[in-house]
């Protein structure tokens, strides 16, 4: 895997923790220690995002979201949820849609291949 930064590490700690991996398998997976999956884990949280927040940055180079005061609010809450800038929120929410799109495009894939084998074989 390749090197992140430590706020987007630590959103994929958390997700990954959510979904019930330990932290040994976690660290496996990113390639990091045992302790510095801990260390992520129990970083103390920053404060609560205000009220009414100043408007989001945009995301990344050439991605602007629309503007809209909900967006802002669900990626200001996640972004403090998550202990992360709001860009690398939305870089990994981004990430894992596609990555569930590339999984769903495979499994698709693989059931016409074999349902073409099949066919074949029968024949």
């Amino acid at each position: 895997m390749t090197a992140m930064s430590r706020a987007t590490r630590r959103i994929v700690v958390a997700h990954l923790t959510d979904r019930g991996m330990s932290p040994a398998d976690i660290a496996s997976e990113l390639g990091v220690s045992r302790d510095t999956v801990r260390r992520d884990l129990t970083a103390v949280p920053p404060p609560a995002p205000a009220a009414e927040p100043d408007p989001a940055p945009p995301v990344a180079a050439g991605l602007l979201l629309p503007e809209g005061k909900q967006l802002r609010q669900d990626l200001n809450i996640l972004a403090a949820a998550c202990r992360a800038q709001p860009e690398d929120v939305a870089r990994f929410a981004i990430h894992q849609a596609a990555k569930s799109v590339r999984r769903r495009w495979r499994a698709l894939a693989e059931a016409r291949r074999h349902d073409e084998s099949a066919e074949l074989q029968a024949q």
